[in-house]
């Protein structure tokens, strides 16, 4: 599939709300559609260069927006080798349905990989449901690999 990939930027906001849409519905058990406004709103957070983290997009011919990786930059706070402290962590990685096995998510996975690598990042590190099988497949696929000696913890503050 023809595709390019690019940084969000402000003006993708309202390109955006298709995707988000999709991904609000997918991962949000028993969610309802969302407002578009709402989800304008939540585009428009993302975007913005004072978050932690940066959108990469995936864009069909057409302009239309069918992939996306949310990534954080990191310095290690224990690691003080220099080729060792810049880490990337992979927030979140969705590809909308109808556009699943055409190698969008591997596509979007590599463009970041070269990013980091440009940046000097040493890892990335991401989390996975451990019931996801297909997902850990597609990681492992592209050269992920699982941390034996992780676990994943969660509080939920104010909920």
């Amino acid at each position: 599939m023809q595709m390019r990939i690019s940084w969000a930027k402000q003006d993708d906001a309202a390109a955006l709300i298709p995707l988000l849409t999709a991904l609000h519905l997918h991962d949000v058990g028993g969610a309802s559609s969302p407002e578009p406004d709402a989800v304008l709103s939540h585009a428009r957070i993302l975007i913005d260069p004072t978050t932690p983290h940066r959108l990469a997009v995936a864009w069909n011919q057409q302009g239309m927006a069918i992939g996306l990786a949310a990534v954080g930059r990191f310095v290690s706070i224990s690691d003080l080798r220099p080729k060792n402290s810049l880490q990337l962590e992979l927030k979140e990685l969705f590809v909308l349905p109808q556009v699943r096995g055409q190698k969008v998510g591997a596509t979007l996975f590599d463009w970041i990989v070269n990013q980091a690598g440009e940046q000097g990042v040493c890892r990335i590190d991401w989390h996975v449901k451990r019931q996801n099988h297909r997902g850990i497949e597609f990681y492992e696929r592209l050269g992920g690999r699982i941390v034996d000696d992780r676990l994943s913890m969660r509080k939920w503050v104010n909920a």
